[in-house]
């Protein structure tokens, strides 16, 4: 019963959620998005999420969508997804990426995820393979339901592709399970996400995993900053679910659900500074 009052909740606010999240005062009227544009953009999404094997919300490709509508195109930048599976989020991201005229670059091993590192507390929930689409399969998704000719694709173990990107980065997705491959995603992408740029997470239920976003020590050893913040931490963004969470006791709420996605920008700060002075003796005699 708990399952179709979920499925019938998300079919009956799937008109409501393409007006809400789509809609936006901020979008550059060089691009032109008007109501029936919008529209049409949201149900191609909702279909790919139908479509083409994913773990992602569409109302993840939708709020990314917007993110990318209000940048001006003056703004330099390629948008990034590091982990697509067999494309079904790619795909989706690659008809944003055409109406705002940027290239989406796709990196995946192509081959699952790697083995886990010792270090990693994630690794134990994943085995090698696990997620796995082949290079083939994904560009056969997208140019099915997406756009190919906006997409570059580089097939390898993010530690060995990664470190040579070597272009300015406007947004990225970052879908990568692993913290490990979190680490080596933010190590290479935040140095070339430009002041407006986004980064995106999926992996947002698990506070140990979104902790990376505030832990000071992190951001000064590698970043030479304080912590960014990360909007959605713990639940994700609020995008009509419900969720009460932790994600460990879903069992004992079986219609929650969190819905996609945290996000953290360039701009942003997570980063406590308010320490007044308590106890010790009084300053008057």
């Amino acid at each position: 019963m708990a399952q179709f009052l979920m499925k019938l909740y998300y079919l009956l606010t799937i008109p409501v959620s393409l007006g809400f999240i789509l809609h936006s005062t901020k979008l550059h009227p060089a691009y032109r998005m008007t109501w029936w544009k919008k529209i049409v953009f949201g149900l191609r999404v909702v279909r790919n999420k139908h479509s083409v094997p994913t773990g992602t919300s569409y109302k993840t490709a939708l709020v990314m969508a917007v993110k990318l509508f209000e940048l001006s195109p003056d703004v330099p930048g390629v948008v990034v997804e590091c982990g697509t599976w067999k494309g079904g989020t790619a795909a989706s991201l690659s008809l944003a990426c055409r109406l705002v005229g940027r290239k989406l670059v796709i990196c995946d091993s192509f081959e699952g995820l790697p083995r886990g590192d010792a270090l990693d507390r994630e690794a134990g929930g994943y085995q090698p393979g696990d997620y796995r689409g082949t290079l083939d399969e994904v560009k056969a998704n997208i140019a099915r339901y997406g756009d190919i000719r906006c997409c570059e694709f580089v097939k390898g173990w993010f530690s060995d592709t990664l470190p040579s990107l070597d272009t300015q980065i406007v947004m990225a997705f970052l879908d990568v399970d692993l913290e490990a491959s979190l680490d080596t995603c933010v190590l290479s992408i935040w140095p070339r996400l430009v002041n407006e740029g986004y980064l995106f997470i999926d992996e947002f239920v698990g506070t140990d995993y979104c902790a990376l976003f505030y832990s000071e020590r992190y951001w000064m050893k590698y970043h030479d900053r304080t912590p960014p913040g990360l909007i959605g931490a713990g639940s994700g963004l609020a995008l009509g679910e419900y969720y009460v969470g932790p994600w460990s006791e879903r069992d004992r709420h079986p219609m929650q659900h969190a819905t996609g996605a945290a996000f953290t920008r360039k701009s942003m700060s997570g980063f406590w500074t308010y320490y007044p002075e308590r106890g010790g003796s009084s300053s008057k005699e």
